[in-house]
């Protein structure tokens, strides 16, 4: 099993990849490796960016380490919120665009990433990208099969809106005119990534490789909706996001939270799969501050934590090492100057 086939492997960081073997190809292919993640935001900075991020950077300097040239980068989705979903007014989105981008350059400089950021406002002024939206649009008017697929994109309620092609057109005219080639998300934005896949080769777009990793779950003890909890259940709560499905006072939020917040909020959690995650990342962190990738380092500190609580048959021993994980290789670094 190759490197990168291990460090992908890890099931408790990577949920799902489609494909390895598409990965491997353009790995092999000579050309520069174009990554990316898209984000929308909210108020908060949630600790689950981090997993995000420092897979971005670990899988980058895998591959490196194999020859390939990679090039890694967020989408700050700035005119997604405010042209498109109309959900912000402009100097509120400008205020957290502010927000979201200083939370990201000090995780690159606590654990030496070197993730750049493109704004979608930015992007979407350019010649290329107008381009490849008025081929989306003539393609869907054309060719019904082909509007049909795309439609799968999006959400069922919203498929009757004259407009309703006008989100996943605009993201994937951005993906292509990034010439993106590795694409890292949620799971829930496997709706999005199968169709986007399908229907790229038929306009002549690139087809990227979709990397979803697992679910994140809220901290502490929410009372839940059934439906809500089914959303959650299936895909987690955004990264992104840290008021996805109304539950930010259950989030963790790195740049503002001090240590007593976060213990109480910890100490409260009694789904296991919640402390589990915050360990991912911690464990993620701890090998970038350390200078010792290891691509299945994930699943061997969690095998070796996870079976030695259980064996004390103590859930608070699991807790009390993620809070002090989080201390150690999160709080204290990105608080470092």
């Amino acid at each position: 099993m190759s490197t990168i086939e291990k460090y992908l492997s890890q099931k408790e960081l990577v949920q799902n990849v489609l494909t390895v073997e598409e990965l491997k190809d353009k790995a092999g292919s000579g050309k520069t490796l174009n990554m990316m993640m898209g984000q929308t935001f909210d108020e908060g900075q949630p600790v689950d960016m981090m997993k995000y991020a420092l897979f971005m950077m670990n899988l980058t300097d895998i591959l490196r380490q194999d020859g390939v040239q990679v090039t890694a980068r967020w989408l700050i989705a700035d005119h997604f919120i405010t042209d498109i979903n109309q959900e912000l007014e402009a100097v509120k989105a400008i205020d957290q665009v502010d927000r979201r981008v200083s939370y990201l350059e000090r995780i690159n400089r606590a654990y030496g990433g070197d993730i750049g950021i493109v704004f979608s406002s930015q992007l979407s002024q350019q010649d290329e990208y107008s381009e490849n939206l008025e081929i989306l649009l003539k393609e869907a008017d054309r060719n019904a099969k082909f509007r049909e697929k795309s439609l799968k994109a999006v959400p069922e309620d919203r498929r009757n809106n004259p407009n309703a092609l006008r989100y996943p057109f605009e993201e994937l005219a951005t993906i292509q005119s990034m010439d993106t080639d590795i694409k890292v998300g949620p799971p829930y934005e496997i709706h999005y990534d199968e169709p986007a896949r399908d229907i790229a080769p038929l306009v002549g777009f690139n087809r990227y490789v979709a990397i979803h990793l697992t679910r994140g779950f809220p901290f502490g003890s929410p009372t839940i909706s059934s439906d809500v909890r089914e959303e959650i259940e299936a895909f987690g709560v955004l990264p992104y996001k840290k008021d996805s499905k109304g539950l930010g006072n259950y989030r963790i939020d790195p740049t503002i939270d001090g240590i007593e917040r976060i213990q109480r909020l910890v100490s409260a959690t009694i789904d296991t799969r919640t402390i589990i995650d915050l360990l991912v990342i911690t464990e993620q962190a701890r090998q970038r501050l350390e200078g010792q990738v290891d691509p299945s380092g994930v699943e061997k500190i969690l095998e070796k934590t996870y079976n030695s609580a259980i064996e004390r048959q103590s859930f608070k021993a699991l807790q009390e090492l993620a809070l002090e994980s989080y201390v150690r290789y999160i709080h204290e670094p990105l608080r470092a100057k």
